[in-house]
């Protein structure tokens, strides 16, 4: 069955919490995208730049602002709630399958392991999962990605098993552990 919903909307109100803002991308932002550009495996998977210029960032804010616009779904920079600057970022992808959604994210590696990454998934899955018409979050992680593995599992994802072969990096392909949140899993 396809999709009936051609995009997303901007939440509103923002989705925000002590810990973190969820926002829509501004040029402000150039310092995040420069900084995802130094782990390696953030541009490995992304559209990221590898090699940071103030075009190649202000090109990709201009990308996250054209998925929403074009239906693609939707990028949301993370934010320190407390200084409103981006360290982040969580995508909601549609799936061609009506309330089907792909969740992916990041964290520059200054801002890891302080929480913003799980209270940003945590945030987000709620809202698309109870404002939205998505009912089923699908999240794929690579299996040697530890701290992504264990953030899903605390968000409450459900491990649904290994697709072998699944993902292309780098003209190579890789497994990936599948993930999913449904709306009931909410309850």
């Amino acid at each position: 069955m396809e999709d009936e919903q051609t995009s997303l909307d901007y939440p509103t109100p923002e989705l925000q919490s002590s810990l973190v803002h969820l926002r829509k991308w501004t040029f402000e932002d150039l310092a995040c995208i420069e900084a995802a550009g130094t782990d390696p495996n953030i541009p490995q998977g992304t559209t990221v730049p590898a090699r940071y210029t103030e075009a190649e960032g202000r090109a990709f804010i201009e990308r996250q602002w054209g998925r929403q616009t074009s239906g693609q779904g939707l990028s949301l920079a993370i934010a320190e709630a407390a200084t409103d600057e981006a360290k982040g970022l969580v995508f909601l992808g549609l799936d061609r399958i009506r309330g089907h959604c792909n969740l992916g994210y990041w964290i520059i590696p200054e801002a890891r392991r302080q929480g913003l990454g799980t209270e940003a998934i945590l945030l987000v899955s709620r809202w698309v999962l109870t404002e939205t018409d998505v009912h089923r979050l699908v999240a794929q992680v690579v299996p040697d990605n530890e701290p992504s593995l264990a953030l899903l599992r605390r968000c409450g994802f459900t491990e649904e098993g290994l697709l072998r072969s699944w993902l292309w990096i780098e003209d190579e392909t890789h497994d990936v552990i599948q993930f999913s949140l449904l709306a009931s899993d909410l309850e």
